[in-house]
């Protein structure tokens, strides 16, 4: 696997010819904004299941849609994997449908019909660093996260850059109504430290630099295992957990091998590497890991996807005006 990321200066960027060039050799390539230990556990084992290689362009699903829009029409890339699906549904010229192999093992609760396929399910979390707030000082619901005590303490990831942080809005104006829930998410904007991805806010929380965070929960929880200064609760005024989805592109340039990446990512056998890493499979016959909270005890709402894909654009242009006039 040759991993490459737009998150560090030292990473490698792919040009469109060299992505190009990669696709030509037999390759498939993957845009994902996937956990590290997600990329790191499940890509080897496609590559050694199928002996295809795998090159892997990491970023923000934001990051990645845009790309995917200037790259449009050429065959530069075959798999988008393990984004929010939003943003694929409010992108569809992007892609085709296709339907993986067992996509009949799908849970209904997440199965869908369209351009993308569920790939895992993770509900949205707040983390709390325990060191800097005692039980009775945390915040338990949405509406505190607005409490002026919690100023320059949280940490939130940029929703131009994140499909997680697109959730999270969605969620909150889904609760409380577009207009009271803006006004809401501007207060906690205004107590929020912006991260440039999902994955860094966990991080920041562990390593004491937020003593909030909102985030999926999985990344949340690995810290919690590894014994770090973490709690990870949900929201009692409502959360969700929603599938991340995959999706084939229009043009890809190994359409059979991006194929192959998505029949296997949906197979028993990466499901259960998926719940080996701390997500919920999607899949009926693999149980999620038992460090996880069962669902039936969140508060989940009845998430309107097909609101949240259409609003998207909007948000995302609101989002900006409001972060602008901080």
């Amino acid at each position: 696997m040759k991993a490459m990321t737009w998150m560090t200066m030292a990473a490698a960027i792919v040009s469109l010819g060299a992505t190009t060039a990669l696709a030509a050799d037999g390759k498939v390539v993957v845009y994902t904004a996937a956990p590290q230990e997600i990329v790191d556990k499940l890509v080897p084992a496609f590559e050694k299941a199928s002996g295809m290689d795998v090159d892997v362009v990491k970023a923000g699903a934001g990051e990645l849609i845009n790309r995917l829009k200037a790259e449009k029409g050429r065959e530069t890339v075959d798999v988008l994997w393990s984004v929010g699906s939003e943003v694929i549904e409010a992108n569809p010229d992007l892609f085709q449908a296709y339907k993986p192999k067992e996509s009949d093992k799908i849970v209904k609760e997440v199965a869908t019909e369209g351009v993308w396929t569920p790939f895992t399910v993770v509900a949205t979390s707040f983390i709390i660093n325990t060191d800097q707030l005692a039980e009775g000082e945390r915040p338990k619901t949405w509406k505190d996260l607005a409490k002026p005590e919690y100023e320059g303490m949280v940490s939130i990831a940029r929703l131009d850059k994140s499909s997680s942080s697109y959730i999270q809005l969605a969620t909150l104006l889904q609760i409380y109504g577009v207009d009271e829930g803006w006004d809401l998410y501007s207060r906690i904007l205004d107590n929020t430290v912006l991260a440039n991805s999902s994955g860094a806010v966990p991080k920041f929380v562990n390593d004491g630099e937020a003593a909030i965070g909102v985030a999926n929960e999985d990344i949340a929880n690995r810290f919690k295992n590894g014994g770090g200064p973490v709690e990870v609760v949900y929201p009692e005024d409502g959360t969700t957990a929603q599938a991340d989805g995959m999706a084939l592109l229009a043009t890809p340039a190994n359409p059979e091998g991006g194929k192959a990446f998505m029949d296997y990512m949906l197979s028993a056998d990466a499901q259960k590497l998926v719940a080996e890493v701390g997500r919920r499979p999607v899949r009926e016959d693999v149980t999620a890991g038992t460090s996880l909270t069962p669902l039936s005890k969140m508060k989940l709402i009845d998430y309107d996807l097909e609101w949240a894909s259409k609003y998207h654009d909007e948000a995302l242009a609101k989002w900006q005006d409001v972060v602008m006039s901080k």
